[in-house]
């Protein structure tokens, strides 16, 4: 801004110098020389101006952008260490591993947006032997992805990535609705698990 109070302050000076140039201009007969002085000065002034309110723009915009930049980070990684067989219902994510912002609260298992912006989020889910889960990835009530682990011999464990674009305040959770029955924890193992990521704001 110091810039530009310096340009404004050359405007001033400029704007003094036309009138002190008008008011001289007035008090003797205006002949071709002194007509075509005041209209340069004149000329002088309006581009002065137009480049004051191009400079201006130009700083509001990058001083916009740098406050977007400086924007705090926000990150977060909770696990799951119970197992869970009922349905329709939240997962509560209960351990926190990473909370920068503080922006997930792993009493009601979500996460809330500090800030619209691109975010990335990471679900990972586990079954055991014999069963299968899907788990749903939900912003603001509606289905936005799905996770799909088991239904195999074995233990198993798997994962998705999704990039989302939210507003501020939007609300993001996994959720256990109907499909599959049993999804299993191991904290040994480290999962099931809820990342989340600001990418950049917007």
């Amino acid at each position: 801004m110091a810039f530009i109070q310096v340009v404004v302050w050359l405007c001033v000076v400029q704007c003094f110098a036309v009138c002190f140039a008008n008011s001289v201009f007035r008090n003797e007969p205006e002949n071709e020389q002194t007509f075509l002085k005041r209209i340069l000065m004149e000329e002088n002034f309006d581009s002065l101006l137009s480049k004051v309110n191009n400079l201006t723009q130009r700083v509001e915009a990058l001083e916009k952008e740098n406050a977007l930049l400086k924007h705090a980070p926000v990150a977060f990684l909770a696990e799951l260490t119970k197992s869970v067989t009922s349905q329709n219902q939240i997962i509560l994510f209960d351990t926190v591993k990473l909370n920068i912002g503080n922006a997930y609260f792993n009493v009601h298992g979500n996460f809330i947006a500090p800030v619209s912006g691109l975010y990335q989020f990471s679900v990972t889910a586990g079954a055991a032997t014999n069963h299968y889960i899907i788990l749903d990835l939900i912003v603001n009530a509606r289905v936005v992805g799905k996770v799909l682990a088991g239904d195999t011999g074995y233990n198993e464990c798997s994962s998705n990535s999704f990039l989302l674009q939210l507003s501020t305040g939007d609300d993001v959770f996994v959720q256990h609705k109907t499909a599959g029955d049993y999804l299993l924890a191991n904290s040994a193992a480290g999962f099931p698990t809820f990342a989340g990521i600001l990418l950049n704001v917007i």
